[in-house]
């Protein structure tokens, strides 16, 4: 299907015309840029935040460079992130810390090694042209007994399709309760 345009009385437009409508409707204003000079366009939203004083973030950051900073807003700053950084102490929770620690890092690593990197379950290994994802699995679950995340006893290699059949959730705690 082409791409024509017609008016209201059914007669095809020219490009002049439709290069008037297109203006009609494009609503903003044109600025100069502070630092360069450029000419660049900003639509009504944008002009009502204040966003017409600099064509790119570099012009912006050239600008920002050479400004003095009152020390009322560097304590701000400097306030804020630590908010910010309390907050994340906050929001991440210990085991996760923990999972993303080197330590585990280790411990994952002895165990691909002392099981020579094959599934315990099935005994799959992965070959040049294919792929077996493996992964180490804590017997013990890692929430419920933090005393034995770290042993080597408690960790076992097993495939992604087996360490899927592993009892997850809910029915962990029947496990700790049969423990």
């Amino acid at each position: 299907m082409h791409n024509i345009i017609y008016n209201n009385n059914m007669k095809k437009l020219t490009d002049e015309h439709k290069r008037k409508i297109g203006e009609s409707r494009k609503r903003g204003f044109n600025f100069n840029c502070l630092i360069c000079g450029n000419s660049f366009w900003r639509r009504p939203s944008a002009i009502k935040k204040g966003d017409n004083k600099f064509c790119s973030q570099k012009c912006y950051f050239t600008w920002q460079k050479g400004r003095k900073k009152s020390v009322e807003f560097i304590e701000k700053c400097k306030l804020g992130q630590q908010k910010r950084n309390a907050n994340r102490i906050l929001i991440t929770p210990l085991n996760m810390r923990i999972r993303n620690s080197s330590e585990l890092k280790k411990w994952r690593e002895e165990i691909f090694k002392r099981d020579n990197w094959t599934c315990q379950k099935c005994n799959n290994r992965s070959k040049s042209n294919e792929y077996l994802r493996i992964e180490a699995h804590h017997i013990k679950p890692f929430a419920m007994f933090p005393e034995l995340r770290f042993k080597i006893d408690n960790g076992i290699t097993l495939c992604k399709k087996c360490h899927d059949k592993e009892p997850k959730g809910k029915q962990i705690w029947n496990i700790k309760k049969t423990l």
